[in-house]
């Protein structure tokens, strides 16, 4: 089981500059990468989403590389050709028109700063890669590495909160058939209670009471609630992806302790329903953080 939220770093060094990646990631529910790349690595984009969509399921990732120094490429120089030659015979044409004196020569051109470009070269993609990847697969390993052991962490708690689970459901089982028969009795009290003196068949009256306690036998909802639970167990020990599977656990377990509370004609009841609730909220919560 893994946790959605970690963070790793990498580190690249390469001549006369250093590149350091950083990955972080909290938990969402699908996939989202959100890159901040220095200008250099841009083309890298695509190639860096797919590294990641290919070690994680979900989770928003945010990654941040720095890039400290300056890579030493050799920077190119690139000439206007077709507007230098339009200065030229600009030149030649107000000489002549002006009678000027003098000959035209390079440095005239050079003074000339839009003829001229310096740019700086720009590497090849796979170069660029062999710079980044190092960075990125270590950092990669170390956010994959922290979710694995927030996820060992996430397992304790939540079976702690299972623990809690179970010793509540046990009460609740235990005193359930003192509950039924306790809304027996006042049921047949309460009949009594509005014939009066009329008189009435016992045993009808008996079976009529049992018919309307039958209303409150919460026993199904308790035993989905259960099977809900050891469903929930066998997940979180299994492999592989499975946060969603437990929220969804979570929601039916919930609502099976809704409709058992509704039912129970116990204060009692009623207050252990409520503990239930406050226990399924808190593994929700951590189920929450899981992949």
């Amino acid at each position: 089981m893994k946790s959605m939220t970690g963070f790793g770093r990498g580190e690249y060094q390469g001549k006369g500059f250093s590149l350091q990646v950083e990955v972080k990631s909290l938990n969402h529910r699908f996939m989202e990468i959100i890159l901040r790349l220095p200008r250099r690595y841009h083309v890298l984009e695509e190639r860096i989403r797919r590294e990641i969509q290919a070690r994680f399921n979900r989770g928003r990732f945010e990654l941040q590389a720095r890039l400290i120094g300056t890579p030493s490429e050799t920077a190119l120089l690139f000439v206007d050709r077709a507007l230098a030659a339009q200065y030229l015979r600009t030149l030649r044409e107000l000489k002549v028109e002006f009678g000027l004196s003098g000959e035209i020569e390079v440095r005239d051109l050079l003074r000339l700063k839009e003829i001229f470009t310096l740019a700086e070269a720009q590497p090849e993609i796979e170069t660029l890669w062999q710079e980044f990847e190092p960075a990125l697969t270590e950092a990669l390993a170390a956010l994959s590495e922290m979710r694995n052991q927030e996820g060992v962490y996430l397992k304790e708690v939540i079976f702690q909160h299972l623990k809690t689970l179970d010793e509540l459901l046990l009460q609740i089982e235990n005193i359930k058939e003192k509950h039924f028969e306790e809304a027996r009795r006042r049921l047949e009290e309460r009949i009594m209670s509005l014939l009066g003196d009329k008189g009435f068949d016992p045993i009808r009256l008996h079976q009529e009471a049992a018919i309307l306690a039958d209303r409150l036998d919460f026993t199904e909802e308790l035993d989905r609630l259960k099977s809900h639970r050891e469903h929930f167990a066998k997940a979180i020990e299994g492999t592989g992806p499975h946060g969603r599977k437990l929220d969804f656990l979570c929601q039916e377990m919930f609502r099976e302790i809704n409709t058992l509370a509704n039912k129970a004609a116990s204060a009692e009841i009623s207050q252990l329903a409520v503990e239930v609730k406050a226990v399924i909220e808190k593994i929700r919560e951590q189920v929450q953080n899981i992949e």
